[in-house]
């Protein structure tokens, strides 16, 4: 078993030292993602904090048993990351619109 896979799985049993090993991986991605949000009207910092919980949800719900290589696990990632943080972005328009324009917005 891969190195990586091995760290998910123990992740997945609750271990924090493998989760902490695991975040300290992909750190540079959330903060990456964390950047280009905050260029566009976000604090950096709650983007990062969603970032973070995205990807500690995003371990948990992997399926390492339909994990076709070792690149999956990354691209899983990258893509849970991307969709929750467009939704927290879509969300924080809505809010300002509503706050500038005074009306609520429906879903």
């Amino acid at each position: 078993m891969s190195e990586l896979k091995e760290l998910i799985n123990r992740a997945k049993e609750k271990d924090v030292e493998a989760m902490k090993e695991l975040f300290n991986q992909f750190k540079p991605l959330l903060k990456s993602r964390a950047k280009r949000y905050s260029r566009i009207g976000l604090e950096y910092d709650d983007v990062f904090q969603q970032g973070t919980l995205l990807f500690i949800i995003g371990v948990y719900e992997h399926q390492t048993e339909k994990e076709r290589s070792p690149t999956a696990f990354s691209g899983y990632i990258k893509k849970r990351l991307d969709w929750g943080l467009w939704m927290y972005y879509r969300k924080y328009l809505k809010q300002q619109i509503e706050i500038s324009s005074g009306l609520k917005i429906s879903d």
